[in-house]
């Protein structure tokens, strides 16, 4: 038997092995995202590839107070929080959005459809070797949107 495009082979077979990866499918049925309040404030944590000790600290206290102080807010999707690698260009639009550059902390709140953004950066950097200040500030902050957002 003659092979009509014998150059076709090779793409035929990784096609197939890749196709044959034994990756099972779950079997769970794909979790609902939460619909997201038309009134919301979104955590934004961008960072770069190469994370400082400073970068790090920064998202675990803000990932520590929303969990400690605003579980309900979280689970209701009123707050969210969002780690996003400015690095990767699949994140170029919102990182143009919010002039992010490396590590930058933003709270957007969304209230009858505007926008407000306050970019937090200067902030949390001066307070990331300070647990107590820190998580005071954003909480002042964090309470402050909310407030706007239920006025």
């Amino acid at each position: 038997m003659k092979l009509r495009f014998p150059h076709m082979l090779p793409l035929a077979v990784l096609m197939f092995i890749g196709s044959c990866s034994g990756n099972a499918q779950s079997k769970e049925a794909p979790k609902a995202e939460a619909a997201t309040p038309t009134d919301r404030i979104e955590v934004l944590d961008f960072h770069t590839t190469h994370r400082c000790k400073t970068c790090l600290e920064i998202e675990a206290f803000t990932r520590q107070l929303l969990a400690e102080s605003y579980a309900g807010e979280m689970e209701k999707g009123v707050i969210t929080f969002r780690l996003i690698n400015a690095d990767d260009k699949a994140n170029a639009a919102i990182v143009e959005k919010y002039l992010a550059f490396g590590t930058t902390l933003v709270i957007n709140t969304v209230h009858n459809g505007q926008e407000n953004h306050i970019d937090l950066t200067s902030f949390a950097f001066m307070n990331a070797d300070d647990k107590a200040k820190f998580t005071t500030g954003m909480k002042e902050h964090i309470d402050a949107a909310l407030k706007k957002i239920r006025s």
